[in-house]
């Protein structure tokens, strides 16, 4: 069993936080601006808006750096691999996944020109998600293993597959030839 250290994030969760944080700040800061009295000065509500843009901007990076990529091991094994979130979160509520190879569609590699790291996508079939890897801060080494295991641990799922498919056929045609 291999054991990695990693940043664990879902895209559908990091788009609605994205949307959903701003939209809810806004809203707040419309109501704020309505409760106003109609002489309030220029220079007060130009200040309120820009501490209000501040605040939310504040809250949104932490959010994101906190509750949305969220540090988590991940054990990769012979038979399936497994996921467990080792810090409370305010977004996943399940600390704990893990699936056989079988219900791995795909295995994906990104680099991000923005942060200069690979990002891993792994997309499950049962239930169906798709889960983002990234390499936490001082485990480079680790996230490059990670994704090298995974790839050999998938290339190996193929080729059974692919032998299985082979046997199966053969099966088939010797009973076909049989009868």
């Amino acid at each position: 069993m291999n054991v990695f250290q990693l940043q664990y994030h879902k895209s559908s969760v990091l788009v609605a936080t994205l949307a959903g944080v701003p939209t809810i700040g806004a809203l707040l800061m419309f109501i704020m601006l309505y409760h106003l009295p109609i002489n309030t000065s220029f220079w007060l509500i130009s200040m309120l808006i820009t501490t209000f843009l501040l605040i939310m901007i504040l809250v949104l990076r932490w959010i994101i750096k906190t509750q949305i990529f969220v540090p988590c091991t991940v054990s990769i094994e012979q038979e399936q691999m497994k996921l467990e979130i080792t810090e409370n979160n305010l977004f996943y509520n399940k600390r704990n996944f893990s699936a056989l190879w079988e219900n791995i569609l795909s295995i994906e590699e990104k680099f991000s020109i923005q942060h200069g790291n690979y990002s891993y996508t792994v997309i499950f079939t049962a239930p169906y998600f798709k889960a983002n890897f990234s390499m936490k801060e001082h485990y480079e080494d680790e996230a490059e293993n990670f994704f090298s295991l995974l790839r050999s641990y998938q290339e190996n799922k193929k080729i059974s597959n692919i032998h299985q498919q082979k046997q199966i056929t053969k099966d088939f045609h010797d009973r076909l030839a049989s009868n």
